[in-house]
């Protein structure tokens, strides 16, 4: 018999890969979901099964007892939801990336988590690939050298895409810490990403504490790298990483590191936080103190953006300097027509 009981909050299309994800643990039994659309989680609680089902996730928490939360609702919520479900007394919570626009949002989180002893984790699923699993091994044994620069190339926005980017990159060397940032913004048009404000393009170099950089552009005019394709050069070797899987160039020439997946991505992250709850593992690798670092690094692009110069790390926990150089006109629109790309 299931001994945890878990909700969702948000109905849209990322949703399934959690409800996937509790269905198939033994341990757990997922009782409700919640959406502001009463046709969407109607649809989706239908399509799944689910018995209990909410258009505020407040009344779902009064209502429910609940262990574990997921949190697939758009990014300028997450805060405001992870928040209430600590306050709440829920045990732990998976939330869809990127965890907020800002690391005052994401120190909201992190302050509420640790006053209510809340696990979070975030929804960083490459950290699950076969391939950056067999990768960071690799890397950390020395099979590239000591690394020099993570580069690549993303789109859909810094924050929505690009944070998988950088915590690939922070996963297969260990997390470095960042020491500063150089980065530039250009916005045109009035661009959203699911409502929320974002960059027409950018791009960034983060110096890292253990010596390398990462490079980073999103939306780059072409010719641009392949979205997604990323490579981490050392002094000796070069790990590349796709969506198809990764390769390991070296003196000894071309070896792949893919591995066979043993179960879902989806599945195995929220295994991981029923692990950490229970005391099986000290900490979820997808930890909000581990992905902190990585909003972080984002809003260190944005910010030296902002002042036109490098930024030091660490940052102060602030809004977002985007948001500030739109709201204080230092990014004014020039071809008007508001759009979001996710409906346009």
């Amino acid at each position: 018999m299931a001994s945890l009981r878990a909700g969702v909050v948000g109905a849209g299309s990322i949703s399934r890969r959690h409800i996937n994800a509790w269905q198939a643990h033994p341990n757990v039994d997922l009782t409700c979901i919640a959406d502001i659309s009463e046709q969407a989680v109607n649809s989706r609680a239908d399509e799944f099964g689910i018995r209990n089902r909410y258009t505020s996730y407040m009344e779902m928490f009064a209502g429910e007892h609940i262990d574990i939360l997921s949190i697939c609702t758009w990014m300028n919520t997450h805060a405001e939801v992870a928040v209430a479900a600590a306050e709440a007394g829920i045990g732990g919570i998976l939330c869809e990336k990127p965890l907020a626009g800002s690391l005052e949002e994401v120190d909201l989180i992190l302050d509420a988590a640790n006053r209510n002893g809340t696990r979070v984790a975030v929804g960083h699923h490459h950290r699950f690939r076969g391939a950056c699993e067999n990768g960071r091994e690799m890397v950390l044994g020395g099979a590239i050298g000591q690394p020099v620069l993570f580069h690549g190339n993303t789109s859909g926005g810094l924050l929505n895409n690009g944070t998988h980017f950088v915590d690939i990159g922070r996963y297969l060397m260990d997390d470095p810490t960042p020491a500063w940032a150089i980065g530039q913004v250009v916005r045109h048009t009035d661009r959203h990403e699911r409502h929320d404000p974002i960059e027409d393009l950018c791009t960034g170099v983060v110096a890292l504490e253990n010596g390398a950089r990462i490079l980073i552009g999103s939306d780059m005019p072409e010719p641009a790298p392949p979205d997604g394709a990323m490579t981490l050069q050392g002094t000796e070797g070069t790990l590349v990483v796709t969506s198809k899987g990764a390769q390991l160039l070296n003196d000894a020439g071309c070896q792949d590191v893919n591995a066979p997946q043993d179960t879902d991505v989806g599945i195995a992250q929220a295994a991981e936080l029923v692990d950490w709850m229970e005391g099986r593992v000290n900490e979820h690798r997808n930890a909000i103190r581990k992905n902190r670092g990585v909003i972080e690094i984002l809003m260190g692009i944005y910010e030296s953006a902002r002042i036109r110069d490098t930024v030091t790390f660490p940052l102060a926990s602030e809004p977002s300097p985007l948001h500030r150089m739109i709201d204080d006109g230092d990014l004014p629109v020039t071809v008007p027509g508001k759009y979001d790309i996710r409906i346009r």
